[in-house]
């Protein structure tokens, strides 16, 4: 007998509000649920009271894409784009950052250090990240833009030793970049197949959860090893290293930054200066080619139109709570 379907979207706007927005300091268990397996080896900052920070990069997401599938019902795409972000906020929002994580750590006993401008090393390490990208754009992803602070070069760390674990030996500091994924959506989605009825027939149903909420993420892309996630590296001394990652964690901040939160009518203009593959995700939503062609039975757009203050001071509240998580992390391995 041929069963047949009826599909049915259930789309839940939520405006995410929290009074409790100063966390308090995470303890030793959430360290250890927040970070990857230990990634500290002789204790760079065991007695350290300077340190450098070559880069310091914060990647801000712009869209983010979420797709759910279950087999033999159908699969739910979503889509949120970020609105009323420019450019010079992210920056100076990044540069702020770097202001609270020097105070953050000087109050722990660490000062910073601009020792390395001047040396080899810090040049290699310039030449050896200079073909990486500050934006990321993929349909099956999302679309994002990298800053660093005080509009330093964009530096990456080879996972294994390289100028940098050099620079740790020349120096005898820790020497180190922190790199932050910083997202602004919760998206839930949920798939329920029905129960068939006596003609055969059943009703599933796709359910959406949309919260505007500032998140400090974890890896979001898979296995790319770098420019993704939210992780620090630090190299010392006869060849120590500190290299704390979020894991599967997100570090999220109480405070509100939406102006207004709609179901996309169009394509948002922010977005139609980026490439095909994302334009062509979301135009074939818009023209319901994606259900057409079978890939997918519930198709959702939307836009969140931020306040731009109150998003600046939303995603430093997360900021400033990843800072005591990497000190906390610091402390509890070094």
């Amino acid at each position: 007998m041929n069963i047949f379907s009826k599909q049915t979207a259930t789309i839940l706007l939520t405006m995410f509000i929290c009074f409790n927005v100063y966390a308090q300091q995470p303890d030793e268990k959430e360290i250890k649920k927040a970070f990857a397996p230990k990634g500290t080896y002789k204790a760079p900052f065991k007695k350290a009271n300077e340190a450098c920070l070559t880069s310091v990069n914060i990647q801000f997401k712009l869209a983010t894409r979420q797709e759910q599938e279950k087999r033999g019902v159908g699969n739910v795409i979503t889509w949120g784009f970020l609105e009323g972000i420019e450019d010079n906020l992210m920056q100076e929002i990044t540069d702020e950052y770097y202001k609270l994580l020097a105070e953050k750590l000087k109050a722990n006993g660490i000062s910073l250090s601009d020792e390395y401008k001047n040396t080899d090393q810090y040049q290699k390490l310039i030449n050896n990240s200079a073909d990486l990208s500050r934006e990321t754009e993929k349909k099956n992803w999302g679309v994002s833009k990298i800053f660093t602070a005080n509009n330093a070069p964009y530096i990456e760390f080879p996972i294994m030793a390289g100028p940098h674990s050099s620079l740790g030996n020349k120096l005898k500091k820790p020497v180190g970049m922190v790199f932050i994924t910083v997202d602004f959506i919760n998206i839930n989605q949920n798939i329920k197949k029905g129960v068939s009825d006596l003609w055969g027939e059943r009703t599933d149903k796709f359910e959406t959860n949309i919260e505007p909420i500032i998140r400090i993420e974890g890896v979001t892309q898979g296995a790319k090893m770098k420019g993704d996630g939210t992780y620090a590296k630090f190299a010392g001394p006869n060849y120590s290293f500190c290299n704390p990652s979020i894991a599967n964690y997100a570090i999220t901040s109480g405070l509100p930054y939406t102006a207004v939160l709609n179901k996309a009518e169009g394509m948002p203009e922010s977005m139609k200066k980026f490439k095909s593959a994302v334009l062509g995700d979301v135009a074939a939503i818009f023209s319901k080619g994606l259900v057409k062609s079978g890939r997918g039975v519930a198709e959702n757009t939307f836009v969140i139109q931020a306040n731009p203050e109150a998003y600046k001071t939303a995603v430093l509240n997360a900021l400033n709570q990843y800072n005591d998580y990497l000190l906390a992390y610091i402390k509890a391995n070094n």
